[in-house]
């Protein structure tokens, strides 16, 4: 009868997928307040669970200073287990949802501007929307900075960014997909009009420039291209999108330096090829990146998503 008693209290015990959820989040987070605010929880909640967690497998997962948390040795072997447990429960999710023709879940998907540039994003959620038309997909352009604060605060899943590698902080994915030259675009009177190259720092000295938001991408590689020219400009008119920066330039309001691609497309209609200006620059370029956390989110919709990425854009090695 006893062996029964005892049977019985284990099972009502017994770890649960949600637990393993909130220890893996803590031990990649490292900070239990920002992995309840990436489970949605309120702290003392999934410090409760944590705490549950460790009484049942009986050893403590997380050592716990008013300063920091690290894993313990236990820790550092349970945690691997319990991501694929997670991962496997969600695959079988995924499979039954797969024999019904649908997989339920949500997608969170950062973007930089759609307009004219090397990576075809519409086509690319499309293609993942017809594939996949259970999952509710939300598409937010906040902009690259505020993309990958996103992105680390758990509130989006993966993101197309116009970031180099060094200007994005550690524990994330990145992959190049694109690389693109910067070029200036200036008006009908610009006095560098025409000319075959130009000098940031020359650029800078006679003009005054139209610049994307603070937060974007590009902002963050022209602010590199001017720090390396060693040139102060006045900037005049923030936009989001490129190609509207270039519309406005080539009217004469101010100079861009924009993506050659947005300069072309905004330039063709006019026949104001002369309006685009090559940099003498090589470190002048615009990077589109594809970026999540890493290790990724092991959701089903997040998974399917970044296969379909990885299809387009193998990664190297």
């Amino acid at each position: 009868m006893s062996n029964i008693d005892v049977s019985v209290q284990r099972s009502e015990n017994q770890m649960n997928l949600r637990q393993l959820q909130y220890a893996v989040a803590v031990g990649e987070e490292l900070n239990f307040t920002r992995a309840a605010q990436r489970c949605g929880i309120a702290q003392s909640g999934l410090s409760h669970q944590v705490s549950q967690l460790e009484r049942e497998i009986g050893a403590p997962l997380f050592r716990r200073s008013s300063r920091s948390v690290r894993l313990t040795p236990a820790g550092h072997v349970f945690l691997p287990y319990a991501r694929r447990i997670l991962h496997e429960a969600d695959e079988a999710v995924a499979a039954v949802a797969a024999l019904r023709g649908m997989m339920p879940g949500r997608l969170r998907i950062g973007t930089i501007p759609f307009g004219a540039g090397p990576v075809d994003q519409l086509s690319l959620l499309r293609d993942f929307r017809e594939s996949y038309p259970a999952v509710e997909v939300t598409v937010s352009d906040e902009g690259s900075l505020s993309t990958i604060a996103a992105i680390l605060a758990g509130t989006t899943d993966a993101a197309f960014v116009g970031l180099l590698r060094h200007q994005i902080p550690a524990g994330l994915h990145h992959q190049v997909l694109a690389l693109e030259p910067l070029v200036a675009v200036v008006g009908p009177d610009h006095p560098l009009r025409g000319a075959p190259a130009v000098d940031v720092r020359t650029l800078a000295d006679c003009s005054r420039f139209l610049e994307s938001h603070p937060d974007s991408g590009l902002r963050a590689q022209v602010n590199a291209a001017c720090a390396r020219a060693r040139a102060r400009r006045q900037v005049i008119c923030e936009m989001r999108n490129p190609a509207d920066l270039a519309a406005l330039a080539l009217q004469g309001l101010g100079t861009a330096i924009v993506p050659l691609q947005a300069a072309q497309a905004a330039a063709a209609p006019a026949g104001q090829q002369a309006g685009i200006l090559r940099l003498a620059d090589p470190q002048a370029i615009q990077p589109v990146a594809f970026v999540h956390r890493d290790p990724p989110p092991i959701r089903p919709p997040v998974q399917a998503f970044l296969r379909l990425v990885r299809s387009r854009w193998p990664a190297e090695g």
